[in-house]
């Protein structure tokens, strides 16, 4: 996700509870190949104990592809994934992402071009089942077709964005037809997953060989550990009010380590609310670091909360 799962959050998440596969933001082909390349490159920071780690890219132009794959291979990334499911409007209106649903000729040379960089390295695609309305048989046997190593759907159109449930009915066709047609490839099932049983679920009833989790790891940072059923809390709001405040620190810690003072801190203080919840007095420190601009700033803001409770904490 955007904005969200870039490496210091895929560390906080290995730390909080593996999952067996971690992806990285979507990156944008277009900026990678031009002179914007300085701006997001950095989605494609990784350390290897991220991995085994998938880099994620959107755009339209097979060209693009072809060279971002090739070096995403020599990065030494486990896989490429191609987004054909993002639905913001502006990048619907380039022709990219969940646009290419109704374009699926273009959507074939995005991945023959991504192969052909990838020189081998798995070619994967996360989708959605159709824009303004489900082509989920159509659509999910028309990708299958084209030899790709796993399908992601997320059980929802692009004009749904994330109202609605998401349809797991389209996942459980999405395996049907891979077992009629394209045997080899891998089905992972993405949409409204965020407890163990709907995990569980979800893997029941469609047979899917993976399941995605999204903004399911926000509202339970342990949701990985809890499937897994390590050892240690399995929910992360039954921790204390200190034990939260010192998981933001260590979010805090790692996002200066690696990204430097100022660079990217107000996506930073985005997480504020995945760890600071759930407590009396939650809402009030979220609001005193939403008005910080540096990592100092933040970890003052900890401070003087911790002082007016009278716990000394540590840094």
């Amino acid at each position: 996700m955007e904005d969200v799962t870039d490496t210091v959050f895929r560390r906080i998440v290995r730390m909080a509870g593996p999952p067996d596969l971690l992806v990285t933001e979507f990156t944008s082909t277009d900026g990678l190949c031009t002179a914007g390349r300085p701006r997001v490159i950095g989605r494609l920071r990784y350390t290897t104990e991220e991995r085994p780690l998938i880099a994620q890219i959107w755009g339209n132009k097979p060209a693009y592809y072809r060279r971002v794959a090739a070096e995403v291979r020599e990065m030494g990334f486990d896989g490429l994934d191609i987004n054909m499911g993002c639905p913001v409007r502006k990048i619907i209106e380039r022709g990219s992402c969940g646009a290419l649903i109704r374009n699926p000729a273009l959507a074939a040379d995005l991945i023959a071009a991504a192969r052909e960089g990838a020189a081998g390295l798995p070619v994967s695609v996360k989708t959605r089942i159709g824009v303004t309305e489900s082509r989920a048989e159509e659509w999910l046997g028309f990708l299958l077709a084209q030899g790709i190593a796993a399908l992601t759907v997320h059980g929802r159109t692009v004009v749904q964005q994330s109202e609605g449930f998401a349809d797991w009915d389209a996942v459980a066709l999405a395996v049907r037809l891979r077992d009629e047609t394209a045997p080899h490839t891998r089905i992972v099932g993405n949409g409204d997953v965020r407890t163990i049983e709907s995990f569980h679920r979800r893997a029941e009833e469609t047979r899917a060989d993976g399941i995605m989790i999204g903004r399911g790891i926000f509202e339970n940072l342990f949701l990985f550990r809890a499937i897994r059923g390590g050892s240690g809390t399995h929910d992360f709001a039954l921790l204390s009010p200190e034990e939260k405040v010192s998981w933001f620190r260590r979010h805090i810690a790692l996002h200066e380590e690696t990204w430097g003072h100022a660079e990217r801190f107000d996506v930073l203080k985005k997480f504020a609310k995945t760890y600071l919840r759930a407590f009396e007095g939650a809402g009030r420190l979220v609001d005193a670091i939403m008005r910080t601009r540096t990592h100092e700033a933040a970890c003052a803001a900890l401070d003087s909360w911790a002082a007016e409770r009278g716990v000394l904490m540590h840094r």
